[in-house]
């Protein structure tokens, strides 16, 4: 959707950047600049000076557009206005995510999806970026925060074996898929049995049959999940980089929190950017969060962490510092959270703690409209 800022502040460039479906952005600084832009789907502007009758002149030359107005102060006149020319009027005094979810749900229709409140999905720019043993890593946290939590690996092309496990986990994902195919798994109970156990967390092993990659369904994919959602407290899926099939992509489709893996290689935009354009952007996925990571970060990179955010359109949560000597961390402890590097242990536990809370609000709200709705069946009957 073409979007047009007239006269760009920094809250309205940042909405205009997170808002996904906003694709292009004009910045124009008077109203005879907008009037000439052709072919206009949003129009984003502050308030300051503007009245009532402003927007019902504003209304009259963009008719079919939609318009938002940010203002510091909500006057009941001028919302009352605003409402009656259909314009979206939001307040500065919300946080950032409140007003991106009130652009979602009043222009596009996008709901919470309470549902897979509890599936957040690691995925990530690019090969080798470590969507893995970050996923692992949270999944451990989790653990010893007395989380019931299942980390599912999902990527077609890596199983996500852990050093220290081999020869222990016994079933992988193709398996388990064959399982639920045949009706042998039928719930989170008769999963849990097919599962490779740590002390804190589960683990089902990805794809081990590479011959397979590209052929599985996304109807055993979508039971799985809806097996272990139902069963574990948090369900950590590991998406990986590789978007060409129904594994990666229905996780995507069923989680409500995205966390976007990248890294400050170039390789990071080149390979992510190339993929939302073939493949992510043709998809319809509506997960209520998403965020950015940056893993393995040099504070004397070249890319900053504002150009990520600008390149990938998404806010970043956290900064994973560059682990020295990972591979051989991996290889001793099996999972990197366990290798008690404190500077990356830190923002594991950070992130964690921030997921943590994701889950628990979006539950409560969940159960919250559960029980309102069984009140009002009560007082209908």
């Amino acid at each position: 959707m073409k979007t047009v800022i007239l006269k760009p502040t920094e809250a309205l460039k940042r909405i205009a950047l997170l808002t996904q479906q906003f694709t292009k952005t004009v910045e124009v600084h008077s109203l005879e600049e907008l009037e000439r832009e052709k072919r206009i789907d949003v129009i984003l502007l502050e308030q300051n000076e503007m009245s009532a009758n402003d927007i019902i002149s504003l209304r009259e030359k963009f008719i079919n557009q939609k318009i938002l107005i940010l203002t510091e102060q909500i006057d009941a006149f001028f919302e009352k206005s605003c409402i009656t020319h259909d314009v979206l009027l939001l307040s500065m005094m919300n946080k950032e995510r409140e007003l991106l979810d009130k652009i979602q749900k009043t222009w596009f229709g996008l709901q919470e999806q309470t549902e897979f409140h509890n599936v957040i999905a690691f995925h990530g720019t690019h090969r080798q970026v470590g969507v893995t043993q970050l996923a692992l890593s949270v999944g451990h946290t989790l653990g010893t925060f007395n989380h019931k939590t299942l980390v599912i690996g999902l990527n077609p092309y890596n199983p996500g074996e852990v050093p220290t496990m081999v020869g222990k986990s016994a079933y992988s994902f193709e398996q388990i898929y064959d399982l639920i195919q045949s009706n042998v798994i039928y719930d989170g109970q008769s999963l849990f049995p097919y599962l490779t156990h740590f002390d804190s967390f589960s683990y089902l092993v990805g794809n081990r049959d590479f011959y397979k990659a590209g052929r599985f369904e996304s109807e055993p994919v979508e039971k799985l999940i809806r097996f272990a959602k139902d069963y574990f407290q948090v369900v950590i899926l590991d998406i990986g980089s590789f978007y060409d099939s129904f594994l990666p992509l229905t996780g995507l489709k069923m989680s409500n929190t995205h966390i976007l893996v990248s890294s400050q290689d170039f390789i990071s935009v080149q390979e992510y950017k190339m993929w939302k354009e073939q493949v992510l952007n043709r998809m319809e996925f509506y997960p209520k969060t998403v965020f950015q990571v940056v893993n393995k970060f040099a504070s004397k990179a070249i890319m900053t962490p504002k150009q990520m955010e600008e390149n990938h359109q998404l806010p970043i949560l956290t900064l994973v510092p560059y682990f020295p000597e990972s591979n051989d961390a991996i290889l001793e402890d099996g999972i990197l959270k366990i290798a008690e590097y404190t500077a990356y242990s830190k923002v594991i536990d950070g992130l964690a703690k921030t997921i943590s809370t994701e889950i628990t609000d979006k539950k409560y709200k969940s159960e919250s409209t559960n029980f309102l709705k069984g009140l009002f069946k009560k007082v209908k009957n």
